[in-house]
């Protein structure tokens, strides 16, 4: 890989964005490779977390816009379908997902951020959403996941603006899951992990799935799609019974 760095520790995988001097700039043969990743990874059945976060000083400055422009039209077209088709690849994503923040991310990696299953970042981490400042209309999800995920009126403060927060803000207004010191980040994600794995993943991958599927709809609906899911899980007994061995 010349734009990823990908380590395996076990049940989880670490993906590191590796284009420092670009700070970590999305660029179509970085997202090519991060797809062929997510493709392989996504079949093991020994994987349950999967861990992205950048090298040097940002998790991304959000997308490569002199080379996406230089490139032409067509292939900045291509390269917007290409992060579409990754964001429905995580979203969907048969693993647990973690964005591990820290530095710039804006804009584009803002939307990226967006796609996972939970986000962390250090305290002083710069996020924004630059598309009113650049004239540049979303492509990857802002207009929708933003305010989803902060509000409607915060989220169109945000964009108007090109608003800069910081990490602790970020958590404030619940756009990140937690933040910390940046020299405690990488730590603290790894407890998170750790917890994540001592639990059952046929369990949580289901109950994800009901969460994704139920956030979509109104409260009838998804209580309808839980009390329909399937509860068998292979898991249960062996978990009860290593609980109730604790507990002799």
């Amino acid at each position: 890989m010349e734009h990823l760095i990908v380590e395996r520790n076990d049940s989880v995988v670490r993906i590191r964005f590796n284009r420092p001097k670009s700070l970590n700039a999305f660029n179509g043969a970085m997202m090519s490779e991060l797809k062929t990743t997510l493709e392989k990874i996504q079949d093991d059945p020994q994987v349950k977390v999967v861990v992205i976060s950048g090298t040097g000083r940002a998790f991304s400055a959000g997308v490569d816009l002199k080379e996406t422009s230089a490139a032409g039209f067509q292939k900045g077209a291509e390269f917007m379908e290409l992060g579409r088709e990754i964001s429905d690849m995580i979203n969907n994503y048969p693993k647990v997902t973690i964005a591990q923040v820290h530095g710039f991310c804006f804009t584009g990696a803002l939307e990226f951020m967006m796609f996972f299953d939970m986000a962390f970042c250090a305290d002083d981490t710069q996020f924004g959403d630059t598309h009113a400042k650049w004239a540049i209309m979303p492509r990857w999800g802002m207009s929708q996941r933003l305010a989803r995920r902060v509000g409607l009126q915060k989220a169109k403060e945000l964009t108007f603006r090109a608003m800069k927060i910081s990490g602790t803000e970020a958590e404030r207004i619940g756009l990140v899951n937690r933040s910390w010191p940046l020299d405690e980040l990488e730590n603290e994600v790894d407890k998170v992990v750790k917890d994540i794995v001592g639990n059952s993943f046929e369990a949580i991958i289901g109950i994800k799935r009901l969460y994704d599927q139920g956030y979509h709809t109104t409260l009838s609906e998804g209580l309808e799609i839980e009390l329909k899911a399937d509860t068998r899980l292979g898991d249960t007994e062996d978990n009860i019974q290593a609980f109730e061995s604790k507990k002799g």
